[in-house]
């Protein structure tokens, strides 16, 4: 019976920590997520992007308010007056006086073409007579601009914001595609520094091997005190670099991940052979792009860089906003309409302005816009060269990060050659283990000076490519 009681209970406790563990395990793999969900994560969340994310939006947001002055428009009014009948007297007579009482209900809409209607609704009531019934009225006016076309100020503001809509958007899309390639730097560099952190660790052991080895010797006579001393600053001096490793591994990605604004339980998965990376190295691959034709390339600096774009779209602004000045100064002719009830009343107008006399301020607003468009147009100038300059410095550092490779290459053979010549004295009693594994760890680090190497090659390239228009 207590065998069984107690079978029982071995049962149960297996169940409940096989529970535990699997609900460990969902934990676990819920907080790991892949390199593409942490920049898809990080477009939405990264604190470098939500400014102007937010930027964006408030724009929006003012488009939507231009257009929502242009719906229906409902004022509700109110009016009471008093007056006289002529009475000379100070003391009031409410024989020669009369009270009016108006309420109203007044609606107006707006079109872009320059088109306004405003019906209004009207009860009026004497007050000082009581048997006077209300009387209603109402009333509708319409006024439409037909010389010279020339667009509402609802649909000045309404293009202009819509111009800085486009440079947000575009700026904003910059910015993103700018901060995938840091993120993408920063996953490969915590790939380095793990590594860097497996050698350390592999150095650490090393040093303690030879400590303890040289520990032995010395209770046998066969070491002295100063070579287990040299020995022992060794080990600190390889316990500093791994702690400093550790430190520097845990460091970035805490980095990282804040770049990325992602949640504190989340984990990104750090693989060699990652599918993103691969997919993106294809697609590189696929593109053709004459790296030496810097002309051509600067050529497309100048048609796709969106700073360039957004002085482009100002220049074209101004010169808008300046024709609608200049044809406010013609003759102005407006026509409209006005219809009153009850008195069925209605009246048709055709009106005409025109200011041949300004006193020379359409003389002052041409020189004021010569000079915004020169400016402007120093700007445009200036900006190119800047952006030439800095297509330059980026090329430069794709054939520096070309030349990086070609040599770490070189010493990656060079180091290869000497392995091979180390285990072959190896074999042949020629030299310690301990001189046969430091240099294995001396090639474990040349390995990962090529792959830090090919890193930025590939991601000089790719800063290429953002940088003239291509991704």
């Amino acid at each position: 019976m207590i065998i069984k009681i107690k079978s029982k209970e071995l049962i149960c406790f297996f169940l409940l920590c096989f529970l535990v563990f699997s609900h460990w395990s969902k934990i676990r793999a819920a907080e790991e997520i892949t390199l593409e969900d942490a920049i898809a994560w990080g477009l939405n969340h990264s604190p470098s992007l939500l400014d102007f994310k937010d930027n964006v939006e408030k724009v929006e947001r003012q488009l939507v308010k231009i257009k929502a002055g242009l719906n229906w428009q409902a004022d509700l009014t109110g009016n009471l007056a008093a007056s006289n009948q002529g009475s000379s007297s100070i003391a009031p007579n409410l024989n020669q006086e009369k009270a009016h009482l108006e309420v109203g209900l007044q609606g107006s809409k707006a079109f872009f073409g320059g088109l306004s209607i405003g019906p209004k609704l009207s009860l009026k009531k004497e007050i000082t007579e009581a048997e006077d019934n209300p009387e209603l009225g109402f009333s509708f006016n319409v006024t439409q601009k037909l010389y010279p076309w020339t667009p509402s100020s609802e649909e000045k503001e309404y293009y202009v914001t819509l111009n800085t809509l486009k440079k947000a958007e575009d700026n904003l899309k910059w910015q993103a595609e700018t901060k995938k390639l840091d993120w993408l730097e920063g996953y490969l560099n915590l790939l380095r520094l793990r590594e860097k952190v497996k050698v350390a660790e592999e150095q650490y052991f090393l040093a303690q091997n030879d400590f303890d080895l040289i520990s032995q010797r010395q209770q046998i006579g066969e070491a002295g005190r100063q070579q287990v001393l040299a020995e022992q600053v060794r080990l600190k001096q390889a316990e500093y670099n791994l702690k400093q490793a550790e430190n520097n591994f845990n460091e970035e990605e805490k980095l990282w991940s804040l770049e990325l604004g992602l949640p504190i339980a989340s984990k990104v998965k750090l693989v060699e052979e990652n599918i993103y990376f691969q997919q993106i190295k294809a697609e590189l691959a696929t593109l053709t792009v004459a790296w030496s034709d810097s002309v051509q390339l600067m050529s497309m600096v100048d048609k796709n860089h969106y700073q360039l774009a957004a002085k482009r779209l100002d220049r074209k602004q101004l010169r808008e906003e300046w024709g609608w000045k200049k044809d406010e100064k013609k003759p102005a002719v407006t026509t409209g309409g006005t219809y009153n009830y009850p008195g069925k009343e209605w009246k048709l107008n055709l009106n005409l302005a025109y200011n041949f006399w300004d006193g020379g301020v359409r003389k002052l607003e041409n020189e004021d816009y010569q000079a915004q468009l020169n400016s402007l147009e120093r700007e445009y100038q200036n900006l190119t060269e800047n952006l030439h300059n800095q297509l330059r410095k980026l090329l430069n550092q794709v054939d520096l990060a070309k030349l990086q490779l070609e040599e770490k290459n070189l010493y990656c053979q060079k180091i290869t050659l000497e392995k091979e010549i180390y285990q072959q004295q190896l074999a042949a009693g020629l030299i310690t283990k301990k001189e046969w594994v430091e240099k294995s760890v001396e090639y474990r680090n040349a390995e990962i000076s090529i792959k830090e190497a090919e890193d930025k090659v590939f991601l000089s390239k790719l800063r290429v490519l953002h940088f003239i228009g291509m991704i």
